[in-house]
């Protein structure tokens, strides 16, 4: 259908045929129904009965009233008591459920008129009514059935008797209002133990009228029913009316006991309920719980038994009356099954009564318990009133896990041991429970490396398996994260038992043959040698890198590294403390007695691992005379002997003699002798031949390196005095590769830690040359002799020329720099030469981050930054830590950190001063005026240190106003009221403090929220602005400032800001009939027709308000966004409402709000309505007709012009029609009894077609009677004409009808046609001249159709004619 499903059924408006067509089986009897029920039978029976009654009518019809489909045209109608005008019935197409049979096509049409429910019920031709208590009163049905103009109608009479049958209410509660009084309705049980008072309650709840109430008793329940109050002591009754009745029973005693029964009587019928009273009180078992510590205990309580203990477990039932008998049972398991215990083996039951034959004491005793009494036991009592079980009482064993011990090396044992676990292998640890009962509960849990408990569960390298007391954790492809301690424990209602492993491996010892070099005051891992060359003081800490659990570590020394051992026990300052397998071995001040090795052994309960340090240091000669590096004169035979002994250095090696021409020398080379000793050895070069003069060297290793030194041997020659030469005075050697070389003579720039050497050249000087040096420290002037000072390396040669060549080098640093003299000497005279050794000057720049407040005073390094307040003063320090010799220090000053560095200010409280190594600048009695960057460089002959600058300064302010502010701009510490279409504008300026702040650090805050500002630049200082924009601000909010800088940040006073409350802008449009619209502006209304999806759009009128939101509404409930209905806020002004796949229940009044904190919400609304529109046939009068159905109700006839503006296309109301050939001459002339023929075909768009096809109406006869005109058999009869009816179709083959009778000329009554001559019958259907059709069409909506077709599967008639609703439908799936 197009614009939405209409379901409409047309109605046949038609008389029944004159001539009586009866199709309809028609019943003929009264039916009259006393109670409510359900009731069948067929059109034409009358019905009368209760309200709510179930009646069933049959419209049964003859097959001749079917038409090509197999079903008849049906129509319905409906008078309601005392009207004349009936009420169409109209079903729906599609059944309630497909699946049902029969189907069910329920009325769709809402009219209050209509009494109960109804529906209509195929293929079985039946019209269910369901009536309801609003039923009263004669009610008419009507059924019409025909094809065309040949109709049958029928007719029943429902006559509604008013009211119902009495119902009373019944149930099993039993209250006590009073401690001696009971009181329930029908249906209870009441339980009396002594004289107490019954109050029974029996009220008809349904019967209409009322039922009366009248009541019997059944003494026993068993005896024959006699009325009450009869002859019952203490027996009221007492009618409280609307259906209510009290039987009230005082002094209740045995004779009370027995059945109550009420009857509920009406004209409609009765019903009957009892209730009982019975004597004596139900058992009832005091119980226990929780865990006993008692052999005796209630039944209900737990107990933790050991094998061998005897227990008693009580039942006391103190209420019974009479008193119970209690049995007891015994389950494995608390859900059971129970099975009975009975006294025998190691069950003991004894009961007793209570006094009167009140209550009963029942005990369990278990003797020598075992494994197998182990479980749940509960008791029984019953008594003629009841029956309690109580609850169970659990007997059970507390776990106890099987422990191991000792050390598993193959992986596998008990939990309590520990394993040995290689990287990569598999561990299973056991937990087996020994006694628990109910079984355990296990949990696996590990310590972490921060000693907690972590639960494991099965995934990765860990898989835990249980069934029942036994459980196992399997470690598989151990890593070092899965080494450490595991803990199981197995847990039930009785306690727990926990046990622990640890799985480990182990200890390890770090080894290798790396050479560490030793720093004074440094810590070195175990396992490598040590060169102490440079360093006396110094630890070596034990670790052990594999063991878990860390095992402890043990020292030993040794002067070989298999020399006997001993404990390090503090012997030359060595001392030996150990801390698991952290210990430390502690050198101090180390000399050559603590020299050796040192053995560390770490150990754990899974094994040990040693490793031996070497302590130790490089090699070096002693130098003097006789020694090796001294130059010897000999004369020829002459003997001379040099001593190659050790001044340092451990282990000692072999020294190896070389001779001038590099022959290594033994005791077995001819001219020479070696004497050697503990680290000692002399070469004597005996009775010197020429071939014996040159360079002799000795050289020796050790593990961490070796040493060469040289002597010349010459022969005596003349001496003439040494001459040094000299570099250039000016020059200043600078290190290259940190090492800083030239001749004596030069100045030499050197960094600590650098290398200097000078050489010094004899090139004078024909005896070898004595050359010694000497320094004097920077400041002073007195020369020190150096030579054989450790701390400088003198190297000494004989060039071949005879002349004397020797460097020194040495590490510069404060204790080796200043001045240099070298002096060569031999016994013709002397000459000597001097180099200055210095650094440029280094400040240190420090952070400082200091504060000084006002009045006080501080001496601070330079670097950082220093907060003083106004009044405040400070002295810079500018210490020289590196500059030699003297130097200068130079102060410069800035206020601005964009401008370069100048002068200091001119001010008396700015003073400058040196203390030695440091330059000072005092700065007095501080203000703004000379805050600002301070900058220090120290200069000296090597260079200039690096600038140091230290930030004096203070936090920003910002100037603030108090006020009140009417135009939305103003500064900050104003309050604003903004007015219509303004906007908020706040101003505050930074003024003071030093470094200036960063713009970007200055904030808009709305309480503590940042909010966005812009920098305005203003002459002389900082100012900032705030414009609200993007709805950023809350009504009634406060707004402050803030700003900061390296010193502190700076607030103002809050602003707090006032906005108008928001408005809505809203709609005024309205629709009319026949309009659709997509979408509207909230608070018009809007229309559909033809859309699955509408747009509601709400605008805020004012835009100068903080952040708001909408709030959508339907019905006045708040809806969101999803599923159907889709919100979308365009931009902060606008909202769109979007709602799509619309049914019925979308129509109804949708509402936007918009909620601020300034203000009031506003809400407005627009209706929306949903329009369909559709053409029908009326087949009646031949011509289509416009319905319209609002909101989903019953269509109403609404003038064409309606649909036709829709451009609704016209639906043909006739496709085919019969087509006639001209009649056959008659076949008597002379009278109108004669015959003639024709042929009557079926043609659609001038088609032939199978008959089937021409549905409008039945074929016209083939073969008629005829005669003359005028002419008469019997009687004088004519032809009597009426008028057209309407065309059958708007297009195609289309006609219309009229009716003509042969009437009796005198009567005017319809008589025979064969008293009419039939030649000259008028015609009866006339051809209309309308267009031809395209094609079929779908009368419904193609996709209800589709629908449709799809769930029928077919379009034949079953169970309405679906080819003529959905032709298009039908023709494209071939069907």
């Amino acid at each position: 259908m197009r614009g939405g499903v209409l379901l409409v059924t047309a109605l046949f408006i038609l008389g029944s045929h004159a001539g009586g067509f009866d199709f309809i089986v028609r019943g003929n009897e009264d039916i009259v129904t006393s109670e409510v029920g359900f009731n069948e039978f067929n059109f034409g029976s009358n019905w009368r009965g209760p309200a709510q009654s179930t009646v069933y009518i049959n419209y049964r019809y003859d097959e001749a009233a079917t038409n090509e489909f197999g079903e008849p045209d049906q129509s319905f109608q409906y008078y309601p008591p005392g009207e004349t005008t009936p009420i169409p019935l109209t079903f729906s197409l599609i059944p309630e459920d497909f699946l049902a049979d029969p189907l069910v096509f329920p009325v769709i049409q809402n009219d209050p008129r209509i009494c109960g429910s109804i529906t209509k019920r195929a293929p079985i031709n039946q019209i269910c009514i369901q009536g309801d208590t609003a039923c009263n009163g004669g009610y008419e049905y009507v059924v019409t059935v025909g094809v065309d103009n040949l109709v049958d109608r029928a007719r029943t009479n429902i006559e509604y008797i008013g009211g119902n049958p009495p119902v009373l209410v019944q149930s099993s509660e039993v209250l006590r209002p009073t401690s001696n009084t009971l009181y329930g309705k029908l249906g209870a049980t009441f339980q009396v133990s002594g004289s107490e008072t019954v109050l029974i309650n029996a009220t008809d709840f349904q019967g209409e009228p009322r039922g009366s109430i009248e009541w019997f008793f059944r003494a026993g329940g068993t005896g024959a029913e006699t009325q009450l109050p009869g002859s019952l002591a203490g027996v009221t009754i007492t009618n409280a009316g609307d259906g209510q009745s009290i039987l009230s029973l005082s002094g209740v005693n045995a004779a009370h006991v027995g059945e109550y029964i009420a009857v509920a009587t009406n004209e409609h019928g009765e019903d009957r309920a009892s209730a009982f009273v019975t004597q004596g009180v139900a058992p009832f078992i005091t119980e226990g719980s929780g865990q006993s510590g008692s052999s005796s205990f209630r039944v209900g309580a737990n107990r933790d038994v050991n094998p061998g203990e005897t227990i008693t477990i009580r039942a006391e039932d103190s209420q019974s009356n009479p008193s119970s008998t209690i049995t007891w049972s015994y389950s494995r398991s608390e859900s059971g099954p129970y099975s009975a215990i009975t006294s025998g083996g190691p069950y003991s039951i004894s009961s007793s009564s209570g006094s009167g034959n009140v209550g009963t004491d029942s005990r369990l005793r278990i003797s020598n318990v075992g494994s197998g009494q182990y479980g749940y036991y509960r008791a029984t009592a019953v008594n003629p009133h009841g029956t309690v079980t109580s609850s169970s009482s659990l007997i059970g064993r507390s776990p106890q896990l099987n422990l191991g011990s000792g050390i598993e090396t193959d992986g596998n044992g008990n939990i309590g041991s520990d394993y040995l676990a290689g990287i990569g292998s598999t561990v299973t640890i056991r937990a087996q429970d020994l006694t628990g009962f109910p079984t355990s509960s296990f949990r696996w849990q590990r310590f972490n490396s921060l000693g907690l408990l972590t639960d494991i569960t099965t995934g990765g390298r860990y898989r835990i398996t249980t069934n029942g007391a036994n459980s196992e954790l399997r470690i598989t492809g151990v890593t070092p994260s899965e080494l450490g301690t595991y803990r199981a424990t197995a847990s039930n209602a009785f306690g727990d038992s926990t046990g622990e492993s640890l799985v480990g491996t182990p200890s390890g010892c770090n080894s290798g043959s790396n050479i560490v070099r030793v720093n004074n005051g440094a810590t070195y891992e175990s396992g490598a040698s040590f060169d102490t060359t440079n360093a006396n003081s110094f630890r070596i800490r034990g670790s052990d890198p594999t063991g878990v659990p860390t095992g402890t570590s043990s020292f030993q020394y040794s002067r070989t590294p298999s020399g006997p051992r001993s404990a390090v026990n503090g012997a030359y300052a060595v001392t030996a403390t150990p801390i698991g397998a952290a210990g430390t071995i502690d050198f101090f001040n180390l000399v050559d007695g603590a020299y050796g090795y040192y053995h560390v052994t770490n150990s754990n309960q899974f094994g040990s691992a040693e490793c031996s340090n070497l302590v130790g240091s490089q090699l070096a000669f002693r130098t003097g005379s006789g020694q090796i590096g001294q130059n010897y004169q000999v004369a020829p035979g002459s003997s001379q002997a040099i001593t190659a002994s050790f001044s340092d250095g451990f282990p000692y090696g072999e020294i190896v003699w070389r001779r001038p021409n590099g022959q290594i020398i033994t005791s077995s080379t001819p001219g020479y002798t070696i004497a050697l000793g503990n680290g000692v050895s002399q070469l004597v070069i005996n009775s010197a031949r020429s071939i014996d003069y040159g360079t002799y060297t000795a050289t020796a290793s050790n593990t961490f390196g070796s040493v060469t030194a040289s002597s010349v041997v010459s022969e005596t020659v003349v001496v003439i005095p040494p001459v040094i030469e000299e570099g250039s005075s000016d020059t200043i050697n600078e290190a290259s590769g940190g090492v800083v070389e030239g001749d004596i003579g030069e100045s030499f720039s050197a960094g600590p830690g650098e290398t200097v050497t000078i050489a010094v050249n004899d090139i004078a000087g024909r005896e070898p040359s004595s050359i010694r040096f000497f320094r004097s420290p920077p400041g002073s002037q007195q020369f020190v002799d150096i030579t054989d000072n450790p701390a400088y390396t003198i190297t000494t040669t004989q060039g071949a020329d005879g002349f004397t060549d020797s460097t020194i080098s040495f590490t510069a640093g404060p204790d080796t720099y200043g001045t240099f003299r070298a002096q060569a000497s031999n016994s013709a005279g002397s000459d000597a030469a001097i180099s200055q050794v210095g650094q440029a000057p280094r400040i240190p720049d420090i952070f400082n981050i200091v504060r000084i407040v006002s009045g006080q005073s501080r001496t601070v390094d330079v670097g950082g930054q220093i907060y003083v307040q106004e009044g405040g003063s400070v002295t810079l320090s500018a210490d020289d830590i590196e500059g030699q010799p003297a130097r200068n220090f130079i102060w410069t000053y800035r206020n601005d950190p964009t401008d370069p560095f100048g002068p200091l200010p001119s001010s008396t409280r700015i003073n400058q001063g040196v203390s030695g190594t440091t330059g000072l600048l005092t700065i007095n009695n501080i203000d703004r005026t000379i805050y600002g960057e301070y900058r220090v460089v120290a200069t000296n002959e090597f260079g200039e240190s690096d600038p140091v600058t230290t930030i004096v300064g203070a936090p920003p302010i910002i100037r603030f106003s108090s006020g009140t502010v009417t135009s939305g701009q103003g500064e900050i510490g104003n309050d604003f009221i903004i007015p219509n279409d303004n906007r908020l504008r706040i101003m505050a300026c930074v003024v003071g403090g030093y470094p200036p702040a960063d713009p970007r650090a200055f904030r808009f805050e709305e309480q503590g929220v940042l909010l966005n500002s812009v920098q305005q630049p203003r002459p002389n200082d900082n100012c900032f602005f705030y414009e609200e924009g993007e709805f950023e601000i809350t009504c009634g909010t406060t707004i402050s400032t803030r700003t900061e800088n390296i010193f502190g940040s700076s607030n103002t006073p809050s602003s707090q800001v006032i906005f108008p409350p928001p408005t809505i802008e809203p709609g005024t449009a309205t629709c009319s009939q026949g309009s659709s619209q997509a979408s509207a502006q909230i608070g018009s209304d809007l229309c559909l027709y033809g859309r699955d999806t509408f747009d509601i759009s709400c605008s805020v009128e004012r835009i100068n308000i903080p952040a708001f939101t909408f709030q959508w509404l339907f019905n006045g409930v708040q809806i969101q966004s999803g599923g159907k209905y889709t919100i979308r806020e365009a931009d902060r002004q606008n909202s769109l409402l979007t709602v799509t796949g619309i049914t019925v229940d979308d129509t109804g009044r949708y509402g936007c709000r918009v909620v601020s904190t300034c203000g009031e919400t506003n809400l407005e609304s627009t209706d929306v309505s949903t329009y369909n529109y559709d053409y029908i046939c009326n087949e009646v009068a031949g011509t289509p007709q416009c319905l319209e159905s609002v909101n989903g109700g019953p269509p109403t006839i609404v003038l064409n012009s309606v649909c036709e503006a829709l451009n609704l296309p016209r639906p043909p109301c006739d496709i085919c029609d019969w087509v006639m050939t001209p009649w056959s001459e008659c076949s008597d002339p002379t009278c109108h009894r004669g015959r003639r023929n024709r042929e009557v075909t079926c043609e659609c768009n001038l088609i032939a077609r199978p008959d089937d096809d021409c549905v409008a109406r039945p074929k016209p006869a083939t073969v008629d009677r005829c005669g003359p005109l005028g002419v008469r058999c019997n009687r004088p009869c004519q032809w009597k004409e009426y008028n057209f009816g309407s065309c059958s179709r708007t297009c195609g083959a289309s006609f219309r009808d009229r009716r003509v009778e042969c009437v009796d000329l005198v009567t005017d009554n319809r008589v025979n046609e064969d008293c009419c001559n039939v030649l000259f019958k008028p015609d009866g259907r006339q051809t209309c001249d309308v267009p031809p059709c395209n094609q079929c069409v779908d009368l419904m909506d193609s996709r209800d159709c589709d629908l449709f077709v799809t769930l029928v599967g077919n379009c034949d008639p079953y169970p309405y004619s679906v080819r003529r609703s959905c032709c298009a439908t039908c023709s494209q799936r071939g069907l």
